[in-house]
């Protein structure tokens, strides 16, 4: 399927500021930043990332507001250019390295409003994940519940039946599910998923650092969620190559391709990218194989020695390592702008927020 599924969505007219100039670094400028910015991972003990439609450039898929974006073409009434399909995209640099951070313990969770696919099929834990937007690789049982991942997109958007039912056996080998399957991709203005939302916003209030990758952060509720790290006392970066929405709380702001400044952290950290070697799912970070989790020492600036991780999976009821019930969180879900004593996000639906510079 062509990756143009901006075309699928229903019309809306305000998209949010398009073709802002992009900015880049200069060589030097951008070695200190990338070295500030490993500084701040070392000191910290609880790292979120937040990613957008930037970090999927590189995979031949279009951004939204960039140069060469989907809705900046459209303004100028001209047709954005799709180098690839949702299928044969491959995982980016940036993919991949986060895959590796993961796996040293040093990523704790991943916030994304992408819906391409890539992190899943570059291999990194759902448990450990929030597609706040959907994944064009997975439908939905509307009567259990079970979530199934597919090699191909689902076919459908909006959060409509795809025509396939659920296939999950009741307790005591009675008659499957059958319940019927729907896409998860939010149109404008549809909910958010309740526990990937409640997840991303329990990381943030537990992150003492968030890194925004490749977006703007103008759509809400995704775009705010870096904040609650902030306001809690944490720190924020933004790695983009335009102005985003929240620059001014910033603490490091970072003006370059995310896979240069991403390639260049890992060299930093003393870690490897890892190859990718073809779509996988991986649905806990207790299901990683052994050989590929090891621990990472602030002090030795690198891979201390191959050692198995303590991780904990979050899916079953449970909001990782934090031990709240998702349905406790869920009904605490009051405000948009949260302070570090109120409850969390609460714009639910996906909307786009003024810019403001």
């Amino acid at each position: 399927m062509a990756v143009n599924y901006a075309a699928g969505l229903s019309p809306y007219s305000d998209k949010g500021k398009c073709g802002l100039p992009e900015i880049f670094d200069p060589p030097e400028e951008l070695e200190r930043k990338v070295r500030e910015l490993a500084d701040l991972i070392r000191s910290s003990s609880n790292v979120v990332f937040h990613t957008g439609a930037g970090i999927s450039t590189a995979s031949g898929i279009p951004d939204f507001r960039g140069p060469n974006g989907v809705w900046t073409m459209e303004e100028k009434g001209l047709s954005p250019k799709f180098d690839t399909t949702f299928e044969n995209a491959r995982p980016s640099k940036t993919h991949m390295a986060l895959l590796g951070l993961q796996r040293v313990g040093i990523l704790k969770f991943l916030v994304s409003q992408n819906v391409d696919g890539l992190h899943v099929r570059s291999g990194f834990p759902r448990d450990k994940l929030a597609e706040l937007h959907g994944n064009m690789f997975v439908e939905e049982c509307v009567k259990c519940g079970k979530q199934y991942v597919r090699d191909a997109v689902v076919g459908s958007m909006g959060l409509k039946p795809t025509g396939r039912l659920c296939s999950v056996t009741k307790a005591r080998g009675l008659r499957a599910c059958r319940g019927k399957l729907r896409d998860t991709i939010l149109d404008w203005e549809d909910s958010l998923p309740d526990r990937d939302l409640t997840l991303a916003d329990e990381a943030c209030r537990k992150a003492d650092l968030s890194i925004t990758l490749g977006t703007s952060l103008q759509i809400k509720p995704s775009g705010n969620l870096p904040l609650i790290t902030k306001k809690r006392g944490g720190k924020l970066v933004i790695v983009n190559l335009q102005a985003t929405k929240h620059d001014r709380q910033a603490d490091l702001r970072i003006h370059a391709y995310v896979d240069d400044v991403m390639t260049k952290l890992m060299k930093h950290l003393g870690l490897e990218v890892p190859e990718w070697t073809g779509p996988v799912v991986v649905e806990s970070a207790e299901l990683a194989k052994p050989e590929q989790l090891f621990r990472f020492d602030p002090g030795a600036r690198g891979l201390l020695k191959e050692e198995p991780l303590s991780q904990h999976n979050g899916t079953g009821g449970l909001c990782p390592d934090l031990g709240t019930t998702l349905v406790e969180r869920r009904d605490s879900l009051k405000q948009e702008c949260p302070s570090p004593d109120t409850g969390p996000t609460t714009v639910k639906k996906m909307k786009v927020e003024p810019f403001l510079t």
